[in-house]
């Protein structure tokens, strides 16, 4: 069964890729595969950082709906190229000292590795610390975020961007579609029980911290892995 609202943000946010991927002609190919990196991955963490703070919506009914595949896929890609498009920015491949880091099978070999690594720390967060499974999921995003950006310094920008473009668009259709037009659906979809109780008009401040901090994670990988400088 849809959750009628969040599939109209998945919806609106699948919109937002498409135009993307049609104004992006240069950054087509790394919208595509971060969509895709999504879909594949990103579905299994939402699952488990939305167990004990979403009360309603497919996460918490033992499946994946396609309202979930299809905001995992559009947010993904969105966050990936958001910040190349709208600044107008280009990428230019770096140097790096080992060999064959442009090789297809290792970045990919790369991408899976730091995704799975978030999945990792968020698990181990979990278990490890007395905190609902959204906190765990947000530590394992921003762990993996601050290495992306120690390491590379370059990205700082373009994560910082990427975060807040995404806080302030999930947020902006959160109001439109829960608050405003399914008031109803929108006051009982979290267990504010084991939330910290904080709203910024009607959404739990939870809600937007993840956003931003898997904005700021997803915003830069593409170019970590591939070892490319935004210019």
């Amino acid at each position: 069964m849809f959750h009628l609202p969040f599939l109209l943000i998945s919806l609106t946010m699948f919109f937002i890729w498409s135009s993307l991927l049609f104004f992006g002609q240069k950054t087509r190919r790394e919208q595509i595969i971060m969509s895709v990196a999504g879909l594949v991955l990103t579905p299994a963490i939402l699952l488990v950082a939305a167990a004990d703070y979403r009360a309603a919506g497919s996460l918490t009914s033992g499946f994946i709906g396609v309202e979930d595949l299809i905001f995992a896929f559009s947010f993904t890609g969105v966050a990936a190229v958001v910040y190349e498009i709208l600044i107008g920015r280009r990428l230019k491949p770096i140097r790096r000292n080992h060999l064959g880091g442009r090789h297809p099978l290792h970045w990919l070999a790369t991408l899976v590795i730091v995704l799975g690594a978030w999945a990792a720390i968020s698990f181990a967060a979990m278990l490890l610390f007395p905190i609902g499974s959204v906190y765990s999921f947000m530590i394992g995003a921003l762990v993996v975020g601050i290495y992306i950006i120690a390491d590379r310094h370059d990205l700082l920008i373009d994560a910082i961007f990427s975060g807040l473009f995404m806080a302030v668009l999930v947020f902006g259709l959160e109001q439109l579609f829960f608050v405003h037009l399914f008031p109803i659906e929108a006051s009982a979809l979290w267990q504010t029980d084991r939330l910290s109780g904080l709203f910024i008009s009607g959404i739990p401040v939870e809600e937007i911290i993840w956003i931003l901090i898997v904005g700021m994670t997803i915003g830069p990988v593409y170019e970590f892995v591939r070892h490319y400088r935004v210019k």
